[in-house]
C-alpha cells in the first residue's frame, strides 16, 4: 500500500506542478496518515490505527473535492487557513459525487454506497460500537500487544480504503495519477482491486 499510495501521491503531485489547486495537502498530509496509522498498527494500538485510515480516506476526498470538485481557490485558501470549514464525513461523500462524472462513475461501479458503507465502519469501530460484530474483546487486554485478530481487521480496512481512493483519483486524474507507478505496481494493484474497479482501469487505459 505503501510504495504505491506514494507513487500514486507523487504522479499527482508532479502532474500539477506548481499550479496544482491543493498542494500542501498532497505534498504533506496524505502519507502521514497511513504511515501513522502502520506505526500504530506496530504498537499494538490498533483502534486509534484505524483511526488514522479513517483520516487517510477523508483528507484524500478533501484533497479530491478542493483539488476537482470544487476549484475555487479561494475557499481552498480559506479552508487552509481555518476561516472556512469544508465538508467532511458524508457531507463530503455527497459533494463528491455532485460532480456529474462521479454519478456516472457511481452507475458503473457502486462507489458512493461502498465509500459510505466505509466511512460508516470506520467511524463505529473508532467509538466503539461494533468491538462485537469482530469480536476481538476477548482476546485483548489492558496492554498494547500483537492480535493477529486486530491486525487481520486493520488490513481489511486499509485494503478498502486504498481500492476506493485508487479508482476515485483515477476519476479525478485519469492516467496522470499512476505516471510514477511502475509497471510490476500496477500489476500488484490490479489484483487488488475489486473487478468493477479494474474494468474502470482497463478502460482509462492505466493498466
Amino acid at each position: 500500500f505503501v510504495i504505491i499510495e506514494e507513487a500514486i501521491n507523487f504522479s499527482v503531485f508532479s502532474s500539477q506542478g506548481s499550479n496544482h489547486p491543493t498542494a500542501e495537502i498532497y505534498a504533506i498530509d496524505f502519507p502521514s496518515d497511513l504511515r501513522a496509522s502502520i506505526y500504530l498498527l506496530l504498537g499494538g494500538y490498533y483502534r486509534q490505527a484505524i483511526l488514522c485510515l479513517r483520516n487517510w480516506l477523508e483528507i484524500r476526498l478533501t484533497g479530491i473535492y478542493y483539488g476537482f470538485i470544487n476549484q475555487n481557490r479561494a475557499e481552498y485558501e480559506e479552508w487552509k487557513s481555518g476561516r472556512r470549514e469544508g465538508p467532511f464525513g458524508r457531507n463530503l461523500i455527497r459533494k463528491l459525487f455532485s460532480c456529474a462524472e462521479f454519478q456516472r462513475l457511481n452507475e458503473r461501479t457502486e462507489l458512493r454506497e461502498r465509500i459510505e458503507n466505509l466511512y460508516s465502519e470506520l467511524s463505529a469501530f473508532v467509538h466503539g460500537s461494533i468491538l462485537d460484530r469482530y469480536d476481538l474483546q476477548s482476546r485483548t487486554d489492558n496492554v498494547p500487544r500483537f492480535n493477529p485478530q486486530s491486525v487481520d481487521v486493520w488490513f481489511e480496512f486499509a485494503k478498502r480504503v486504498f481500492v476506493n481512493l485508487v479508482i476515485c483519483f483515477s476519476q479525478a486524474y485519469g492516467r496522470n495519477a499512476f505516471s510514477s507507478v511502475q509497471p510490476d505496481e500496477l500489476k500488484m494493484l490490479y489484483t487488488l482491486l475489486p473487478i468493477p474497479y479494474q474494468q474502470e482501469l482497463k478502460t482509462r487505459g492505466v493498466i
